[in-house]
């Protein structure tokens, strides 16, 4: 009967210690690259947080995790998610890293990416598909996949012209270098806004809508029930959308 008893209570004891280890928090290195990218991050020293720090602080209420910020170029980035020293790039989408040698795992969509166009005001055109484009140059970034207008470019149709960044984009527009240029939709409205642009560049209809989500490091698996917890009672009660609308 002693022993029986003994068993008992070491059988509880570790079931506890199993179910603590469950619902432990945890800290997770999350990456924000160097250059700033509004209105989703903004330089270190920045009075503004930006969409990714906004939206993690309302998941830390959720989960109880904390939540550090690596700051690095975008190469070094992936490389250091490759191994393991990222825990998380904050937004996403499969279609982008299945080349990497480590995809990585989801959390469920929070927000969509909208690409659109972004044009010198007088060279506007109401584009409805990539093909009314057709001989003309189009500004690009290095490296990104732009799914509407791959086909375009491979068959060159459409010239890429392929630049650092986003802001170099906006600089060649408003130097008059190019007409028009691939952009994400939060990023040209962010810009145009505090930069007083609206006469100056104009953005078009969507051309590509995909859905952004977490992308986890393996090792970080068994966060994801809980993450994916915390984004769907964000977007339900609407707080997604109002962190997304102060930017606006």
């Amino acid at each position: 009967m002693k022993q029986l008893a003994i068993c008992l209570f070491i059988t509880i004891i570790t079931f506890l210690s199993s179910l603590n280890g469950a619902n432990a928090t945890e800290v997770f290195r999350v990456l924000l690259y160097t250059d700033s990218f509004p209105p989703y991050s903004f330089k270190t020293g920045s009075s503004e947080t930006g969409i990714i720090r906004d939206l993690f602080k309302a998941i830390s209420k959720e989960t109880g995790d904390t939540f550090e910020y690596i700051r690095v170029p975008f190469k070094r980035g992936q490389y250091q998610f490759e191994t393991g020293k990222i825990d998380i790039e904050p937004m996403c989408n499969p279609a982008w890293r299945k080349n990497s040698p480590v995809p990585g795992l989801y959390s469920i969509p929070f927000a969509t990416s909208d690409e659109i166009v972004l044009f010198r005001s007088n060279k506007y055109i109401p584009l409805t598909c990539p093909g009314e484009l057709t001989g003309k140059t189009v500004g690009t970034v290095s490296g990104y996949n732009y799914p509407a207008f791959g086909a375009y470019f491979a068959e060159k149709r459409i010239k890429p012209y392929p630049m650092e960044d986003e802001n170099k984009l906006i600089q060649m527009l408003l130097a008059g270098r190019l007409d028009q240029a691939l952009m994400n939709k939060d990023f040209a409205n962010y810009r145009i806004k505090v930069q007083n642009l609206q006469g100056r560049l104009k953005v078009s209809k969507p051309c590509s809508i995909v859905d952004i989500m977490m992308r986890l490091h393996p090792t970080r698996k068994h966060a994801i029930p809980r993450i994916n917890k915390a984004l769907q009672k964000l977007i339900d009660n609407g707080k997604i959308s109002k962190i997304y609308d102060r930017y606006r």
